[in-house]
C-alpha cells in the first residue's frame, strides 16, 4: 500500500495493544509514513481496546483486511525501554527514549473520588510467582497504607487482598475516568499499569520473582519486587506446565 505502515498485533490483552500505541504518531511526525493503519487481523481481547487505543488516535487512518507488521520486544537497557525497542524494530526513531504509552480519550474527573486509595488485584499475563495477595496485603500493612477499594474480580485470575469493599466499572472508558480521579492507585504489573503510564497517572506495581523485567517499562511508576509465596508443589506444577508447553509448541 506504499508509503503506509500497517500494525498487526497479535496479544490481545490492553497492555499488549498499549505497548504499540506511540507507533502511528512516531510513523506520522517523523514523515516516516504517510498513512497509518491497524490491521484486522489483530487480536482484541476487548472491543474497548480498539475503540480506546486505535478509534480515538488521531495518527489512525483506520483498519484494513490486510495482514501487517508485528515486532514485539522487551529488550531494554539503561537508557532505552522496550516501547523504545519495539519503535526502532519498526523502523522508526524519533529520538526520544523512555516512551509512555499513549491514548487520546480525555478522562472525567470527579473530585469526589479524589482522597481514594484503590487496589486492582486482577492480572492476565504472568505477573511473577506470586500465587496469592498475602505479600501484597502485607505490604500495604507494613507501610500504614489503608486500600478503599479492590476493583471488581475479572477472569480468573487475581491477587486479593482481604476485608475490602470491591469497585465496578462499567466499561474501560468509566475505569480511565476512576483511575485519572482517585488520589493513588495500586496494582499488579498488567494492562492496568500500562494503562495508568498512558494516562500519567503515578502507580505502586507489584510483581513476584521471575518477572520479565522489560515489563516494567515506565519511569512514572514504583515498582515493588515482593519475592515469592510459591511452595515446592507450585514450582513443580509451573515446571510440568512449562513442558507440556514446550512439547506443544514443537509438535
Amino acid at each position: 500500500m506504499g508509503n503506509t505502515l500497517i500494525i498487526e498485533i497479535k496479544k490481545g490483552g490492553l497492555g499488549d495493544h498499549l505497548f504499540y500505541s506511540h507507533l502511528p504518531r512516531i510513523a506520522k511526525q517523523t514523515l516516516a509514513f504517510e498513512k497509518v493503519l491497524i490491521s484486522n487481523h489483530s487480536y482484541f481481547r476487548s472491543a474497548d481496546y480498539k475503540k480506546l487505543i486505535w478509534e480515538l488516535n488521531p495518527f489512525v487512518d483506520g483498519f484494513t483486511d490486510e495482514k501487517g507488521i508485528c515486532r514485539f520486544t522487551t529488550f531494554f537497557n539503561a537508557s532505552q525501554n522496550m516501547l523504545d525497542s519495539m519503535m526502532l524494530d519498526y523502523g522508526l526513531d524519533d529520538g526520544e527514549r523512555m516512551h509512555e504509552p499513549e491514548i487520546y480519550y480525555t478522562p472525567n474527573i470527579n473530585p469526589a473520588l479524589s482522597h481514594l486509595q484503590v487496589y486492582d488485584p486482577n492480572f492476565q499475563s504472568y505477573t511473577g510467582d506470586l500465587k496469592t495477595g498475602k505479600l501484597i496485603e502485607q505490604w500495604l500493612l507494613n507501610n500504614q497504607i489503608h486500600i478503599d477499594y479492590q476493583m471488581r474480580f475479572l477472569g480468573k485470575r487475581q491477587l486479593p487482598i482481604s476485608n475490602t469493599p470491591s469497585y465496578s466499572c462499567k466499561d474501560i472508558f468509566e475505569f480511565c475516568d476512576f483511575l485519572a480521579s482517585i488520589d493513588r492507585f495500586y496494582c499488579v504489573n498488567t494492562g492496568s499499569t500500562t494503562l495508568a503510564a498512558a494516562l500519567h497517572k503515578k502507580a505502586t506495581v507489584f510483581y513476584g520473582s521471575g518477572h520479565i523485567e522489560g515489563y516494567r517499562h515506565s519511569k512514572l511508576h514504583n515498582y515493588i519486587g515482593l519475592g515469592t509465596d510459591y511452595t515446592i508443589l507450585n514450582y513443580f506444577r509451573k515446571w510440568l506446565g512449562f513442558c507440556y508447553y514446550s512439547l506443544f509448541k514443537s509438535e
